[in-house]
């Protein structure tokens, strides 16, 4: 047999693997799909625009109006930057395009980002000033713009150091930024608990920047906004559901806002107060009108003056300030206000006091006034008697008698006391109710015994478990102390079972005990409970072209609070469709993905033959899984417990952003012969878009760079 050589057997390879894809794309891979969300307009003139301002001294903005065509800057940005490689190529990152993929594989994504450089992932994306919630160790809050925690992310504390040496990790020496990310991951992040509708704390996974997309403010009652882009997903009182959904928005070609056709209410991070007149921006805005302070309004509405001007700040409100031109209150008989006066009395060697108590004014007026004609005050002497302890140093004492030093004795005593013996004693400060408590944890262990670790309400066993009294100290006081009062629940139980006023209904599972018709009514909450509670969206406005970004969050609750309202984190998880396949309202394959039948080979160069009969066995795998994950939930299995069983390759939808540069990158990556099968399709579904967005740019890297394993630049 003839010797094949490298260059030849990879030419082979490649018509072959691109063969294959041929034939097979108009079975199973004709879903995939790939669409334009949006893209930089004239993105050839902005290369060349930021090319020619690397070496022009010239503003080049000023000339725009004598760009050359963007048929021309293309093929100026080949000839001066591409061609030869010759340049730098950061002129090539400035233009971006958005992409949205449909029906590809889920390995098909992680190919993509696991190789990216420059390419970000998802259409959710906020606004670079989009303040993110965290919670401090004391309580406090502490709000980060989602830009500036970007930063800090990937380029570590602001704080600029030098390195003298070789770093730990073979750095060079230099400037460089301390990486935080570590300290970043472990600050508690706010998200919200959707079963219960509490806030609770997570931390960040990743901080991502999704590059420029059209984003619009939502404008709610409250004064809250948010910079968001359409598609990003708000906790709705109707469930998750993304902006322009929510919202019904209906824009124009150019993301003008046309009409909003649907009323929304936003889940919000707040304390609600509807009895208190100062929530209210109409009310508020009146009384700014009459010029009133916050110190004036706060009395009305039996509120602080800070509250009244943290709510006058949201609303973007202008209070009076309280301090008015004109005439002035002049205390005493006002001669303390004119010069010739102030003249005379200096002249005739009067004090400050002593002119204060003629004028009857006090003493800081006199000086006000003196001091604004440019005069002087006059000075007392300094007196001449010597201290009466002058060169008595270690003689003092005191003289006390022994019923006076007693008398001290008796009074140390008396004011050091503790407890009950102190005469500050008032009655101890526990309440009952506090008193009940503290019993209730020193049983608690006995009473997980006695129930073998077992939540009485979900079934789980271990975790963190409460003891929970089937009849509420409420509901009978004299059973607060009753042992057989007591049941095992898991701590999500126990704060569900309270929040949502299900004390009656759990405990009427345990007879005889809970004889419902002697509870006594629940009392109201005192104080203000920090639960999200929904705010009517308003107006919704375009912005512009923005960069964005996003987070990812760890633990079950995939959302945050950004800028007060409570918003989806990057990455979606439901598991309807699962559930739609096992209802049979949807199709498996439109679930799962699996290659068509045929004859593969991998890039080690093994060959195999995926048979009718082994892909009808695979599809049964994915029918089970689907079976499998709906007894599950209907367990009570948290949704992203049950998401485990299911096939890795379910199908996905992603939105991805990426510059020119990036593109080409991905291309060299994922579109040369030994590529995943499906991530070539995706390049090869992608390439026509390229072609129609930067078509000199295009056709030089087909001509130079397409399916030849190089790297971009």
């Amino acid at each position: 047999m003839e010797e094949i050589d490298r260059s030849g057997f990879e030419s082979l390879l490649c018509y072959k693997t691109h063969r294959i894809i041929e034939s097979l794309s108009g079975f199973i891979m004709d879903r995939f799909t790939v669409a334009v969300l949006s893209q930089t307009p004239n993105p050839q003139q902005t290369i060349y625009s930021a090319m020619h301002q690397d070496y022009s001294e010239e503003f080049v903005w000023a000339d725009r109006d004598r760009l050359p065509s963007e048929a021309k800057c293309g093929e100026l940005v080949v000839k001066h930057l591409l061609a030869g490689n010759r340049g730098h190529y950061g002129p090539l990152e400035h233009p971006q395009i958005v992409l949205n993929c449909g029906w590809f594989p889920h390995s098909t994504m992680q190919q993509i980002r696991t190789h990216r450089v420059g390419i970000s992932f998802d259409v959710q994306c906020l606004a670079g000033d989009t303040e993110v919630t965290f919670v401090q160790a004391s309580g406090a809050l502490r709000k980060i713009n989602i830009a500036e925690l970007y930063d800090l992310w990937a380029n570590g504390e602001k704080a600029v150091r030098m390195r003298a040496i070789r770093g730990r990790k073979g750095e060079q020496p230099g400037e460089y930024r301390r990486d935080c990310k570590a300290r970043l991951q472990r600050m508690k992040l706010r998200v919200l608990n959707e079963r219960t509708g509490m806030f609770e704390t997570s931390h960040i996974q990743d901080v991502m920047c999704s590059g420029t997309q059209p984003v619009y403010r939502v404008t709610l009652a409250d004064g809250k906004i948010l910079d968001c882009t359409t598609n990003h997903r708000l906790f709705t009182s109707s469930g998750w559901q993304t902006m322009g959904d929510a919202v019904g928005l209906v824009t124009d070609n150019n993301h003008q806002v046309l009409a909003m056709t649907r009323r929304c209410e936003v889940m919000c991070n707040g304390v609600v107060r509807p009895d208190v007149l100062y929530t209210h921006r109409a009310w508020l805005e009146s009384q700014a009108q009459k010029d009133l302070t916050a110190k004036a309004i706060a009395p009305l509405c039996n509120t602080t003056p800070d509250v009244i001007r943290y709510w006058a700040r949201q609303f973007s409100i202008q209070l009076g300030s309280g301090r008015h031109r004109g005439s002035k209150r002049i205390v005493g008989n006002g001669l303390y206000r004119e010069q010739s006066w102030l003249e005379a009395r200096l002249a005739e060697g009067l004090c400050a006091d002593e002119m204060a108590a003629i004028a009857g004014c006090s003493v800081e007026s006199i000086k006000k006034w003196v001091y604004h004609y440019g005069l002087a005050l006059n000075r007392r002497s300094p007196g001449t008697a010597s201290p009466w302890n002058q060169g008595k140093a270690g003689q003092y004492s005191l003289n006390l008698t022994a019923e006076q030093r007693e008398t001290r004795r008796e009074n140390a005593r008396k004011y050091t006391q503790r407890g009950r013996a102190s005469i500050f004693w008032k009655g101890g400060v526990s309440s009952d109710r506090t008193l009940v408590s503290a019993w209730t944890r020193q049983t608690a262990p006995q009473v997980h015994e006695k129930f073998n670790y077992i939540c009485q309400h979900c079934g789980q066993k271990g975790g963190a478990l409460h003891a929970h009294h089937l009849v509420p100290v409420f509901a009978n006081p004299d059973l607060a102390y009753e042992f057989e009062n007591l049941v095992s629940v898991c701590k999500e139980c126990h704060e569900t079972i309270h929040h949502h006023d299900l004390e009656a209904a759990f405990a009427e599972n345990f007879q005889p005990i809970t004889q419902l018709t002697q509870w006594q009514n629940k009392p109201k909450p005192v104080g203000r409970k920090l639960m999200a509670h929904p705010v009517e969206v308003i107006n919704v406005e375009f912005l512009g072209f923005q960069t964005t970004y996003d987070l990812e969050v760890q633990g079950e609750w995939h959302n945050f609070v950004a800028n007060g309202l409570v918003v989806h984190n990057s990455f979606r998880y439901t598991g309807t469709r699962i559930l739609d396949v096992v209802q049979g309202t949807r199709d498996l394959e439109d679930v799962f993905y699996l290659r068509p039948v045929g004859s593969y080979s991998d890039r080690q160069g093994k060959k195999y033959h995926y048979t009718p009969e082994l892909r009808e066995q695979d599809l049964a795998w994915c029918r089970q899984a689907c079976d499998r994950y709906a007894e599950r939930i209907a367990q009570g299995f948290a949704e992203e417990h049950a998401r485990g069983l299911i096939p890795f390759d379910v199908r996905q939808h992603w939105v991805m952003s990426a510059n020119t540069r990036s593109l080409m990158h991905l291309l060299d990556l994922r579109w040369k012969a030994d590529a995943q099968l499906e991530a070539q399709k995706l390049c090869e579904t992608i390439w026509p878009h390229f072609q129609a967005w930067v078509p000199a740019i295009a056709n030089w890297y087909e001509e130079t760079r397409l399916k030849k394993a190089r790297l971009a630049p």
